[in-house]
């Protein structure tokens, strides 16, 4: 999961970032607001004993103008006010500085300097934290009025040191807080991250498995739908993944099925080749046949016209029945119906039969018994798909009944029923027969040229017509096989 990966590590990269950021944000205003507020203390009270110093000094020197005695008492007043904790400068010389540092008195008076501006009447400014070793100092400085000849000046110092090794004890803390925090929420981020992206890995494998020919692959819904009175709600929870893989579903649906679609053409086109095949072998033998009779020697000019007569009809027959084919197969779109429905009668159908399969009987001696009741009965009908039906039911009789048996051709208003005396069908397939390309023997229909498409198609014809077929048989006696209208 190499996008898992990716957002892991940036989302992760993001959050250290971000929580580094804050921690020393945080970390430095803290330090800040704690030297601001030590800075203000340490200024008030600096005020106050500048004020008690100008005061002593104001009063020794009404008491005396000598600039010695002046010098002695700055000295000794700025020891009992300020104790160790500053440096007394007499101008640019220090008088006196118990504290531990030296300090750079023109670096504090220049303009530049870094330091900031209380702006009190004494003229203090509070410099930055100083570095002094080990050590961070707050510098106080302020400028006193003239006594005597010169003008006297105090550094004082407050240390903060202990400030910083706050701050960085807090950052150790924080950083180790930070850090345990950042693996728990990275062990959430991870998870969730996971069970949110682990469907695009679901996607990529039935994309996979799709593409393999896997047309029924699906991916999971985490929030799809469990009843219909609970889909809007719980089409609002789903997240832009949970829509992906539905439009996936929808997508990989619309292939099953125009790949079912495209397999069902595939199944018809070869339906509809072994349908030519079967349908145009019966017509072909007959074509065969009269044209063997048309090379007999001494044959007569009715005769010869007559076999004539008949191979031109039955290739008219064929080129029509190739194109009701196709229609019937589902794979011949034309702007116009090729089906021709009209009033047929009957008898005068079962007679152009019984010529059209003469030469089909005679290679066997059988003959053909046809009833019409009523003798003037007519119904509906394609002709020459009927007449394909009847040839159809003629033939199988034909192939299964001895020789110089009787195939029985009749009619009522209920039906037409076509009857052979031959091996019969036995009784487990007898609901299969109508199956395409099934053959009840197929070592022997096989031998013979049959694909197992007959009574498929005789199905299909009878469909068109609005009948049905219905077949009686048992094996030894005979089959007889009913297309009965009004039974789709």
């Amino acid at each position: 999961m190499r996008l898992f990966r990716k957002i892991y590590l940036q989302v992760s990269l993001a959050m250290v970032i971000l929580a580094s950021v804050l921690l020393f944000f945080l970390l430095q205003e803290m330090q800040k607001e704690s030297l601001q507020d030590t800075a203000a203390y340490e200024m008030e009270q600096f005020q106050l004993q500048m004020q008690r110093f100008v005061e002593k000094m104001d009063k020794q020197l009404v008491e005396s103008s000598d600039s010695v005695l002046i010098e002695v008492a700055a000295a000794y007043q700025f020891q009992r006010i300020f104790g160790s904790s500053g440096a007394l400068y007499l101008k640019d010389k220090e008088l006196y500085n118990m504290s531990p540092y030296t300090y750079d008195v023109e670096l504090l008076q220049k303009p530049d300097r870094n330091t900031e501006n209380f702006g009190d009447k004494y003229g203090i400014v509070v410099s930055r934290p100083q570095k002094a070793g080990d050590k961070k100092l707050l510098l106080f400085y302020g400028e006193t009025k003239t006594w005597g000849q010169y003008e006297y000046r105090i550094v004082q110092y407050r240390e903060v040191t202990n400030i910083y090794d706050r701050t960085g004890k807090l950052l150790l803390w924080g950083v180790g807080f930070t850090v345990v925090v950042l693996l728990a929420i990275g062990a959430v981020l991870f998870q969730g991250l996971y069970r949110s992206l682990h469907p695009i890995t679901e996607l990529k494998n039935a994309a996979a498995s799709i593409a393999d020919g896997a047309y029924n692959s699906r991916v999971a819904v985490r929030n799809g739908r469990k009843g219909s009175g609970r889909y809007h709600r719980q089409h609002q929870r789903q997240d832009e993944i949970d829509e992906l893989a539905v439009s996936f579903n929808r997508m990989a649906g619309k292939v099953e099925e125009h790949m079912e679609a495209l397999q069902e053409v595939n199944e018809k086109q070869r339906e509809l080749l072994g349908s030519l095949a079967h349908e145009l072998k019966t017509p072909l033998t007959a074509i065969i046949g009269y044209a063997e009779t048309l090379r007999s020697p001494g044959l007569s000019d009715r005769n010869r016209s007559r076999a004539l007569g008949y191979i031109y009809s039955e290739g008219k027959r064929m080129a029509r029945l190739s194109e009701k084919m196709l229609e019937l197969t589902g794979l011949y779109e034309s702007s116009e119906n090729t089906l021709d429905f009209q009033e047929v009668k009957l008898a005068e159908l079962f007679k152009r039969l019984e010529e059209l399969t003469a030469f089909r009987r005679g290679e066997k001696h059988l003959g053909m018994e046809i009833s019409c009741d009523p003798a003037s009965l007519t119904h509906y009908m394609d002709q020459d798909l009927m007449m394909s039906l009847l040839m159809n039911l003629v033939d199988n009789g034909c192939k299964a009944s001895p020789e110089y048996g009787t195939i029985l051709v009749a009619a009522d208003d209920e039906g037409i029923y076509v009857e052979d005396h031959g091996k019969g069908i036995p009784s487990g397939e007898i609901d299969r027969v109508t199956e395409a390309f099934y053959m009840v023997d197929k070592s022997r229909s096989r031998s013979a040229g049959n694909v197992g498409l007959g009574l498929a198609l005789c199905q299909q014809i009878a469909v068109i017509h609005g009948a049905g077929l219905k077949i009686e048989s048992k094996e030894g006696e005979g089959t007889r096989i009913s297309i009965l209208w009004g039974r789709v």
